[in-house]
């Protein structure tokens, strides 16, 4: 099922970084994060059910996730774009972009990432649905990158002000600027609901509505569409399944941020301890992790009522290269991988290398 939410304005989505007026004067807002996503749908159903029994167990209350399952969130133009992933990369020595691997370097048990150079930085930005299908596929080749990455779904606007006091007039120190998220024309959000995806719609009571989101107040529209957006995944699964078991290995992109922990309770970027626990059908002989800078977001424990401490999560986009042991067996074209998966963390698809 998909949920496609409608902004009416600006958005913000405060950054983990404290903000107290007078003391700082900026305040920036970050891509939504899935618990920010998943909590609008949770506060709805609550509110809209006047927080019957059957709402607070849907909705989790007082637990940290709902009993409904958020797959993930993207933005949405005509079709679902998703993060740029990392290996797509470009260089101030060379014009347009290419795909950069894992280059092992067995004399020191090390390895480096290469493409046409060894100096690239990724390019960001979003890509299409079908580019990524095809980019999973193994059939995104160098020549069609440039045509593939878009920066124009979204723009930083920036507004500033001043607090007033009591009698209508400035304070001194007081001067901030916010920098707010503003979709591009066109652009929505869009939300998967995996289990129990029906049940979010009996009790959100209306196909179309409004939705508090994010800070600030702001309103947005939601529409519910009964239709399943993994089935364009779902339909080239089994080819990409045997590529990667002829292979024996396999591109892991990150198409919403995963929240790794290991066995000492530590936040990181193994994913061989997930899939070793959680995944059994996957053995993992090496790992290339090609990752950004961890996203760091907190928030507050209403249960406790106290602040929740930091956590640290490998960004979208992140893509693992993986050697494998064994062969994939996963009749479905998508793991969910470390913590708070039912929130919207760790979707990961699987691709040819």
């Amino acid at each position: 099922m998909r949920i496609l939410i409608e902004p009416n304005d600006v958005l913000m989505f405060r950054e983990s970084k404290p903000y107290t007026a007078g003391e700082s004067h900026l305040a920036r807002s970050v891509y939504p994060l899935p618990q920010t996503i998943a909590g609008a749908l949770r506060t709805a159903i609550l509110i809209r059910n006047d927080f019957s029994n059957d709402a607070k167990e849907l909705a989790g209350y007082r637990k940290e996730e709902p009993e409904f399952d958020v797959l993930g969130h993207f933005l949405f133009r005509e079709k679902e774009f998703f993060h740029t992933p990392l290996d797509v990369a470009e260089s101030k020595d060379i014009d347009g972009y290419f795909l950069v691997e894992p280059l092992f370097l067995n004399q020191w048990n090390r390895f480096i990432f290469k493409g046409k150079t060894i100096h690239f930085e990724s390019v960001g930005g979003f890509i299409d649905y079908d580019r990524l299908v095809g980019y999973l596929k193994g059939e995104i080749g160098e020549e069609e990158l440039e045509e593939v990455v878009s920066h124009d779904l979204t723009v930083r606007e920036s507004r500033v002000g001043i607090k007033l006091g009591n009698a209508k007039t400035t304070e001194e120190s007081f001067f901030y600027k916010a920098e707010f998220l503003r979709l591009a024309e066109g652009v929505k959000i869009s939300i998967w609901l995996g289990e129990k995806g029906d049940k979010v719609k009996e009790l959100l009571k209306d196909e179309k509505g409004l939705l508090s989101l994010g800070g600030e107040s702001r309103f947005v529209r939601f529409e519910i569409r009964n239709e399943r957006p993994l089935s364009r995944l779902e339909n080239v699964w089994d080819e990409i399944r045997e590529e990667i078991n002829r292979k024996k290995r396999l591109k892991l992109y990150a198409a919403t941020p995963l929240l790794i922990k290991d066995g000492g309770g530590c936040f990181g970027w193994d994913i061989n301890w997930v899939t070793k626990n959680e995944h059994g059908g996957i053995k993992i002989k090496r790992i290339y992790p090609l990752i950004g800078k961890p996203v760091t977001f907190s928030g507050w424990d209403y249960a406790s009522n106290r602040p929740k401490p930091n956590r640290y999560a490998i960004p979208s986009g992140s893509v693992y290269f993986v050697e494998l042991k064994g062969e994939i067996e996963c009749d479905r074209p998508y793991l969910k991988l470390g913590e708070l998966t039912k929130l919207g963390f760790g979707l990961c698809f699987m691709g040819v290398w």
